[in-house]
């Protein structure tokens, strides 16, 4: 199953692991600021996750994070489950659906302290899909590069 370009072992770490980790400062610096709360026990939706990235790897990071990942395509859910059950957690729950549906979804909307969406689309659209998810005074971080940007939801 072709999930990412990337397939060498350092590549991987480098590309996908490392800079799912490196979500974690600025995510704690604007929750801490712009939020005012801990960052303790969260709740985050993954927006287009495809491998599970950066979910999988935050959810792992920070187990007593409750993480949504959210994904369009049956084949991705299918090996996200997978990976769920061989790493054993707990904390993750996936979600088979469209962004621009489940947003609209009392069940969905505003449920989530943080949203978080890596490469899916540009910031405009990924604005639309990801916002609806994120609670009044919650954050959104685009993860779009190294550089990830953070927009908070009032």
């Amino acid at each position: 199953m072709n999930l990412t370009a990337v397939k060498e072992v350092n590549k991987v770490m480098e590309r996908h692991v490392e800079d799912s980790l490196a979500i974690l400062p600025p995510l704690s610096d604007s929750y801490h600021t712009h939020c005012g709360a801990s960052t303790d026990k969260l709740n985050l939706v993954d927006v287009g996750t495809g491998a599970g990235l950066p979910g999988v790897v935050l959810a792992i990071a920070r187990p007593e994070w409750d993480v949504t990942l959210l994904e369009s395509m049956n084949k991705r859910c299918v090996f996200l489950e997978h990976v769920v059950s061989v790493i054993g957690s707990s904390n993750i729950q996936i979600v088979r659906g469209r962004a621009e549906s489940l947003g609209q979804n009392h069940g969905f909307r505003e449920q989530f302290d943080i949203a978080v969406a890596r490469a899916v689309a540009e910031m405009r659209i990924l604005a639309e899909y990801c916002l609806p998810f994120v609670r009044v005074g919650g954050l959104f971080i685009a993860a779009k590069g190294h550089d990830p940007e953070v927009c908070n939801s009032y």
